[in-house]
């Protein structure tokens, strides 16, 4: 099969392919069906009409239900009248299990800016497409990540190494595809698509944050599109909320919300999450807008909203910090940082298990309650109440005076801080000799 320059999507002739991985014409044999990792978006929906008219591949659609705010019935509908046999899977339960509480527990944010939540969800709906290729027997999937992200080192790589003898897709990838030859595309074999040229930006949703970019803001002059944003609302103004999150050994456990119009219990932390996203978002909390770092070292902004994930990351993190030591606490940041760098890139390495075996033994301790006061973009904390504390209170009760003996802080100072003080001394003198 040759696939030449004059097809519609492509618009330039096809490259040679670099990866074994990659299908290649010559990979596809008669009667093949392709599963395709389908959003319903503009990138996916141009996939199935690709896959069919240039590689003559039957397609599976396949969409995740990570939290997104979606019609999945339109979604498959859409899907359906492309061509494509569709499956629904709700992966919400699963996502949270097996992610979001492990992002939770590692405090798991993009150098200390946004939650991760992109990443985490390419890792989820990897494990269902694996499953399923595996369920019927198929060993070519598709995506429509572009080459410009992370997402195909995330996909590519999970779905390599989850999946044994798999093919991969990648058109928009592969052919260098921009959004406004896709529009052209869509609009030509009737795709109904939201992006345009006026408004065309790129939304990934979960429930654990939503992510935005492409279009004007690759312009890093473009000032903050409020008309893009859909959980953080500015300015708020609905006075103040109140928000307490219980934890039992480093996950949410109880999410209690309040304000002028009453107090709301949730157990069940899948609702509390998608809760925490409308009333937290509300109160204009949980917006990031920042550079974010391309595999490539390219720079672009991105804006991200997560109002959920950055109340109960920060809890996390003040309740961890009255918990665990100031060795803990160091040793945990480290092992964080490259937790994160391992989801970012895609680049699965085994150490992230032994990674999650030691946050889940740090996390046995992250027990209690942080509440917040929130108004206005600004969060302040309430009170804090760990099960397991390290604060005064915690070790020395009320009457702190009785049991702290004061009288130690000298003789420590002078044991402990001796070395560091000669150490000072003899660099003043190493230096004047120089």
């Amino acid at each position: 099969m040759n696939i030449s320059a004059s097809s519609d999507f492509f618009g330039v002739g096809s490259q040679a392919y670099l990866a074994d991985y990659t299908l290649k014409p010559g990979d596809v044999s008669d009667g093949a069906t392709c599963l395709l990792l389908y959003s319903g978006g503009l990138d996916t929906s141009c996939c199935i009409k690709f896959i069919q008219q240039e590689f003559k591949l039957s397609v599976i659609a396949l969409t995740c239900d990570v939290g997104q705010s979606e019609d999945f019935n339109e979604i498959g509908r859409k899907a359906v009248n492309l061509g494509a046999e569709y499956i629904f899977k709700d992966a919400k339960w699963e996502f949270y299990t097996k992610y979001i509480s492990k992002a939770i527990r590692l405090n798991a944010c993009y150098f200390d800016e946004h939650p991760l939540a992109s990443s985490l969800s390419r890792q989820i709906v990897s494990d269902c497409a694996v499953e399923i290729a595996k369920q019927r027997k198929l060993r070519i999937v598709a995506h429509g990540a572009t080459g410009r992200g992370n997402d195909s080192f995330r996909f590519d790589n999970a779905l390599l190494s989850r999946l044994e003898g798999v093919k991969i897709l990648a058109p928009i990838r592969n052919n260098q595809l921009d959004r406004d030859r896709e529009i052209e595309f869509a609009h030509k074999h009737g795709i109904p698509v939201s992006a345009t040229r006026k408004s065309p930006y790129s939304v990934d949703e979960n429930m654990w944050g939503r992510e935005i970019e492409a279009g004007s803001l690759d312009d890093l002059t473009f000032s903050l599109p409020s008309d893009a944003l859909a959980w953080v609302k500015l300015p708020p103004s609905n006075g103040y909320g109140r928000v307490s999150i219980e934890f039992d050994a480093g996950l949410p456990v109880r999410v209690e919300l309040g304000d002028r119009n009453g107090i709301d219990e949730v157990t069940d932390i899948v609702q509390a999450i998608i809760k925490l996203n409308t009333f937290v978002g509300c109160h204009g909390i949980g917006l990031h807008d920042h550079l974010e770092e391309r595999a490539s070292g390219v720079k672009v902004r991105e804006i991200h909203e997560s109002p959920a994930a950055t109340l109960i990351i920060r809890a996390h993190k003040i309740l961890e910090h009255a918990s665990l030591t100031p060795i803990e606490l160091s040793t945990k940041r480290y092992l964080e940082t490259r937790w994160v760098q391992c989801m970012v890139s895609g680049r699965a390495d085994p150490v992230v298990y032994c990674i999650d075996e030691f946050a889940n033994v740090a996390n046995r301790r992250i027990t209690g309650e942080v509440t917040f006061k929130i108004a206005a973009g600004q969060c302040f904390i309430e009170s804090i109440k760990p099960v397991y504390g390290l604060d005064f209170r915690s070790m020395y009760g009320e009457n702190q005076g009785a049991r702290y003996n004061q009288d130690f802080v000298a003789p420590t100072i002078e044991l402990m801080d001796g070395p560091m003080r000669q150490a000072l001394r003899n660099h003043e003198i190493a230096s004047s000799i120089i």
